[in-house]
């Protein structure tokens, strides 16, 4: 097809735009208009262009997985093939469904920043745009990659750009220690998924996510009797357990789960446009999308789903918790990002794959909207970002207020907005399913939906206490009653993005469709894929969902009327919003967080997790590596330096003998000599 064929321009442009900003980086800032914001803006949308032409093009039931090239190959063990490692694209209804999100986020955040980023003064824009050049071409390229090595190697450039974006105002104090936090909390995770990656390439000999011959395939046909593979000594499922485990280490960094999500309220240090562009659709997201795009290798062990579904719930629930007193607008967003991507985890690990991918397209629509929203009310602020400061921004912002509340109300999933939809879909997948599965499973299950619907009041307190304190009310300093103004390129992708706020839920609409007796789950017939295709076992939804609903998991859903639960969820939305408006809604708003007194404290110091892991680090991780360095020194360095002593001290007595006079050479051969017919008389007995 040819939109396969120009497929790879998808990754190509944002990369050739990085490459310009770069190259003009090097010559000043004043080489290229605007910094080199056109470039990347003519790119990301090239990519978009170029996604939704792939979108169809798998919508007209086509798929493409092909390696485009090989760079190298290892010699295999006796009777097995040798090992490729390769480059390759993988377009299907999830990859293609990303690549919009992607494309789409990104060309609204490059067009945003030319009002964020281009104030009078601000230096470094090259710099800044080749980021987000890189950054989205490693996003777009860990999407489509066909492979889990590839992938690791665009998952490790991603990092590497948000350290470069977060970082960006390196003169400053805060944001050079918030990229070095965000690169380290992130290696911490990718060091398992490393780990994760040489285990699977060395279980199955490959690392395709799709195909006959892909690893999730090779271990369902394992799990059958089927076929053999090498699992070290443990059993099949409990090998692939641990395997999935450590891969999952890499997504709980990427995507800010407990207990690594310590970095993502730090990075706010960086400029608002690669907040909305890290937490909406590039590097938090990505977490989630490898799950997503292995399912069929983590369907297969209840375990790990277990894992998945209880660090999900967990992280939602707490993350909820701190942003009920944060004081700033990007931290409230922050700790909201957290827990809404604690929801997608939930959702994959109960079972519910299209809930979970339902909730990463909304999110990547309202959370993109509510940073760019936030800036648009920090550019109005003079750059604060206290929402104790502002108020009554309602009527002088207009447009940005109308598209914020859009994506509050689709944040706190309030009817009909679109996080009303996929949140639902997220709790009813958990609900169905742990009442459905026997054993402790099932409670897990149970337990991860109690702490996703407790998760749903704290949401819909503070979202709008974030509303009430900016918007409503009247202005609390001289900022906020004289506002700077914001131009097109700020307000035309709060308007694109409010919009879709409001209607993308529409694409799956399972209550109403239960209800009813109607085909409106778009989503999910999207994501079962076109018929027909040799390997869509490797792809489909329906069939992972036939997968864990198998005896190979034992996980089943029970009958359960999805307006029930749905119901009791949106009422508690509204009661969260409710308490919000009756304590900072109605006259002059008091901080009455500030009566919960120790608890306070503790929220706002987000359970003093960064403490612990300091402790952690100077207390176990520091004595340990000084006693790991002075084992190394002592001990290894010590067996090293005595061999290569005794052979400096042999060679510097055995160089004595070359003197370089014929003489001394003669005598010492009729030495030898001498000495060695003695020493043959002897042994042969004629001398004695």
């Amino acid at each position: 097809m040819a939109a396969f064929d120009y497929a790879p321009a998808i990754v190509l442009l944002p990369f050739v735009s990085f490459l310009v900003s770069l190259g003009a980086a090097l010559y000043g800032d004043d080489v290229l208009p605007k910094g080199g914001a056109l470039a990347g803006i003519v790119a990301t949308a090239g990519s978009l262009i170029l996604s939704l032409w792939v979108f169809f093009t798998v919508s007209a039931g086509n798929v493409y997985n092909q390696t485009i090239y090989t760079w190298t190959t290892g010699a295999g063990a006796a009777g097995e093939e040798a090992l490729e490692l390769t480059f390759g694209l993988l377009l299907d209804p999830l990859s293609s469904m990303m690549l919009i999100i992607v494309s789409l986020v990104a060309l609204l955040v490059h067009v945003f920043s030319l009002g964020y980023m281009n104030d009078e003064g601000e230096t470094g824009l090259p710099r800044y745009y080749a980021g987000l050049g890189l950054f989205s071409a490693s996003m777009l390229g860990f999407v489509v990659a066909h492979n889990i090595l590839m992938a690791f190697m665009f998952f490790e450039l991603v990092g590497l750009c948000s350290f470069l974006l977060i970082g960006f105002w390196f003169r400053e104090p805060g944001p050079p220690s918030a990229a070095k936090k965000a690169f380290l909390v992130t290696r911490f995770g990718d060091y398992f998924f490393l780990v994760g990656v040489v285990a699977i390439f060395a279980t199955f000999g490959t690392g395709r996510f799709a195909g006959a011959e892909s690893f999730p395939v090779l271990a369902e046909e394992v799990l059958a009797g089927e076929v053999a593979v090498n699992t070290f000594g443990f059993a099949p499922t409990t090998w692939f357990t641990v395997v999935g485990l450590l891969v999952l280490g890499g997504v709980i960094g990427k995507s800010a789960q407990f207990p690594l999500h310590t970095w993502l309220p730090d990075a706010m240090e960086g400029p608002t446009p690669v907040s909305a562009l890290i937490h909406a659709a590039t590097m938090v997201a990505a977490g989630v999308y490898l799950v997503a795009r292995m399912y069929g290798f983590y369907a297969v062990s209840p375990t790990a789903l277990a894992v998945i579904a209880l660090v999900g719930g967990f992280t939602a629930l707490v993350a909820a918790t701190m942003g009920v007193v944060k004081r700033e607008i990007k931290q409230v967003l922050a700790y909201s990002t957290i827990s809404q991507y604690g929801y997608m985890m939930l959702a994959l690990g109960a079972g519910g794959y299209v809930a979970a991918t339902f909730h990463l397209l909304t999110h990547a629509f309202f959370k993109a909207l509510l940073f760019l929203g936030a800036g648009s009310v920090i550019i109005a602020m003079h750059h604060n970002e206290n929402m104790w400061d502002m108020g009554g921004l309602k009527d002088r912002m207009p447009v940005t207020y109308w598209t914020f509340l859009s994506g509050s109300l689709a944040l706190a999933g309030i009817i009909p907005f679109a996080g009303f939809w996929s949140k639902d879909e997220v709790l009813y997948e958990a609900l169905v399913h742990g009442l459905g599965t026997d054993g402790g499973l099932g409670t897990i299950f149970l337990v991860a939906y109690a702490f996703g619907l407790l998760a749903v009041f704290f949401t819909g307190f503070y979202t709008f206490r974030m509303v009430f304190l900016t918007f409503h009310g009247d202005a609390r300093t001289g900022q906020a009653r004289d506002p700077e103004g914001v131009g097109w390129n700020v307000k035309g992708p709060l308007a694109v993005l409010g919009v879709l706020a409001a209607v993308t839920g529409f694409v799956n609409m399972t209550p109403v469709a239960d209800l009813f007796d109607l085909d409106i789950e778009y989503l999910h017939r999207w994501l079962e894929g076109p018929e027909g295709v040799e390997f869509m076992s490797a792809l489909s939804a329906h069939h992972y969902l036939e997968l864990l609903e198998s005896d190979v998991t034992g996980i089943h859903a029970a009958e359960l009327d999805p307006l029930i639960p749905g119901g009791v969820s949106l009422l508690l939305a509204l009661a969260g919003v409710g308490l919000a408006y009756a304590l900072y809604g109605r006259g002059e708003p008091e901080e009455y967080t500030a009566k919960l007194g120790g608890v306070q404290d503790l929220l706002y110091n987000n359970y003093y997790q960064d403490e612990y892991q300091v402790a952690i680090a100077e207390r176990v991780v520091l004595p340990l590596s000084r006693a790991a360095d002075k084992f190394d020194q002592s001990g290894v360095d010590g067996v090293v330096n005595g061999v290569s002593s005794v052979s400096l001290f042999s060679g510097s007595r055995v160089r004595r003998v070359q003197t370089g006079l014929v003489s001394n050479y003669a005598a010492l051969v009729t030495l030898g000599l001498t000495v060695l017919l003695v020493a043959f008389g002897i042994y042969g007995g004629w001398l004695l």
